[in-house]
């Protein structure tokens, strides 16, 4: 269990050094799986990538024990299905729990916590909750460092379902565990999550100290934890109404995210390039045997033909040499021209997922630049219409996060996506004091940015509506939104927004308003060619949105 990012990383160093040039495919083995753990820890995914495929090759030089093969499983799992497939996450978690053997407590544990996060964030808190329960009666019999990866893990599960007060008394406990034990980085982590608790629980006198402390011993500090604060400080002078503290903070947590960018791509960077160079000795190597060996037999061939029939023997031998040098220099013209597509092809994807990754911050400081500019205005209609531009420039930048994180750049996973954009429009109308539940029903679909961002501007319209107008003389409501396959059409999609509210009372027809909110949402459904239904009654207001996409912008699901 990972405690101390800083000291974990040395503690690698030291072993890469003293064990990477024995050449030993099991001690490489180990080694290897321990960095996984570290970069997962650190949120470093290239990396995890990088050194999951390198366990893999080991694999083939000596027997792997089962138990062995299952924590590489299970790593394998959550880096693939990292933000996109909870479903597919869960199913393998359980299998590799169920193969486990019982006594060891550390991977039943990491199966544990890996079931109840992807629970919570399907919203089935009921599930989540009995796996926490598991994984605490496991750490009662491990040591304290699992005892303080439960709790942070148990906090983020029960802030998520929001249950502050659970969350708040596993992060404190956390807390204690760390001072106890002098784990400077995982102390400053756990004041980093208080504060960020107390923050958007609007307790802003009871966050700021633990915000103060962070920043207060920076050089104990990971840069996660930094980036964590920095955002959490910009909202924090953002409702203090500190234009010029909100803007600072913004800035820093942009350069932060920049530097941990850079970090992990030198590192990615340096780590192929020493692997380039071993797989390099080797082959120089291997081609000097191999002239070695042509050698001998030249020798040989040689002499044998003074005794056989030298003309023919020669002959042969020379014609036998001169085919496998044509193959050869064939093979070597086909391996580099694969080395460059290949390059090409890495490069393309880095840039495109370098230009959503700048694309998201520079709309962030749109937002962050739209956030001081509302502090000057007084009007309230203009208030709101700059909240309203706020909110669609988040959509937007949440699609173009979604982007960059996702193993490909061409696609949104509108499963994820529309999860995330629900829970930050949540946040946004939590002022409202009012208990609005949001039901989401979303099949695994990929859409490509030109139709995903029309979905999720129409959906943003949509559910911001129905928190602004449907629930006036109510104080809960319920809001249910699907996104699904049509039965027995490929390429196309049903999406349906509807709430129990009074329901709509115009004179006209809905999206034959005059507002700006309701001329989005005509402009993407023309946009989109799609078809629409109203769902009015007494008991709620409801948009049934059926589209179609071109096959050229479509992925297998």
């Amino acid at each position: 269990m990972i405690v101390d990012i800083s000291k974990a990383n040395e503690t690698l160093r030291f072993l890469d050094n003293k064990y990477g040039g024995l050449h030993n495919a099991e001690v490489d083995y180990s080694l290897t799986i321990k960095k996984i753990k570290f970069f997962s820890a650190y949120g470093d995914y290239a990396r995890v990538k990088f050194e999951l495929n390198k366990a893999k090759r080991f694999q083939f030089f000596f027997k792997v024990k089962k138990q062995d093969k299952l924590y590489l499983e299970l790593y394998n799992a959550v880096y693939e299905s990292l933000g996109q497939d909870y479903d597919l996450l869960i199913r393998k978690a359980t299998k590799i729990l169920n193969e486990s053997d019982k006594s060891d407590k550390y991977l039943l544990l990491q199966c544990r916590l890996v079931l109840a996060n992807c629970y919570s964030e399907k919203g089935n808190y009921e599930k989540a909750l009995i796996h926490i329960q598991e994984a605490k009666l496991l750490t009662q019999k491990m040591s304290a460092a699992y005892s303080f990866q439960f709790a942070n893990s148990a906090g983020q599960v029960y802030f998520f379902n929001s249950n502050t007060d659970k969350a708040l008394k596993e992060f404190l406990f956390a807390k204690k565990l760390a001072r106890i034990n002098h784990w400077k980085y995982a102390e400053q982590y756990a004041n980093a999550s208080l504060g960020e608790i107390y923050l958007y629980t609007n307790r802003l006198d009871l966050a700021k100290p633990y915000f103060d402390t962070v920043l207060k011993n920076e050089k104990s500090t990971e840069l996660r934890d930094l980036f964590q604060v920095y955002g959490c400080l910009e909202y924090y002078y953002e409702l203090k109404n500190n234009k010029d503290s909100s803007y600072y903070y913004s800035v820093r947590r942009n350069e932060v995210d920049d530097l941990l960018e850079n970090l992990r791509s030198e590192n990615l960077v340096f780590e192929l390039e020493k692997d380039f160079q071993t797989e390099s000795n080797q082959y120089l190597l291997e081609e000097e045997r191999n002239k070695n060996q042509q050698l001998r037999l030249i020798l040989i061939l040689i002499l044998m033909s003074i005794v056989v029939i030298i003309s023919i023997s020669y002959l042969f031998i020379r014609q036998k040499s001169d085919s496998n040098r044509v193959l050869q220099l064939q093979k070597e013209e086909i391996d580099d021209k694969n080395k460059e597509i290949s390059n090409a092809l890495a490069m393309k994807e880095s840039l495109l997922k370098e230009i959503h990754h700048r694309v998201k911050n520079n709309l962030q400081v749109v937002s962050s630049i739209l956030n001081l500019q509302s502090r000057n205005v007084h009007d309230e209609e203009a208030l709101r219409i700059l909240e309203e531009g706020k909110e669609r420039i988040r959509a937007i930048a949440l699609i173009h996060n979604q982007l960059h994180l996702n193993n490909d750049s061409a696609y949104v996973e509108m499963g994820a996506y529309l999860n995330k954009l629900i829970s930050q429009m949540a946040e946004s109308f939590s002022s409202y004091n009012k208990h609005i539940e949001v039901r989401v029903n979303v099949e695994e679909i990929n859409l490509a940015i030109d139709y995903a961002v029309p979905v999720g501007l129409i959906m943003c319209e949509l559910l911001s509506n129905s928190y602004k107008h449907a629930f006036v003389k109510q104080e809960e409501g319920l809001i249910e939104i699907e996104l699904k396959n049509k039965k027995g059409k490929d390429l196309h999609y049903e999406l349906l927004v509807k709430d129990n509210g009074i329901g709509y009372k115009g004179k006209m027809e809905f999206l034959e308003q005059s507002s700006t909110g309701v001329e989005i949402i005509s402009a993407f459904i023309q946009q989109l060619d799609a078809k629409y239904t109203y769902l009015n009654s007494g008991k709620g207001f409801g948009l049934f949105i059926e589209f179609a996409i071109d096959e050229r912008h479509s992925k297998l699901n």
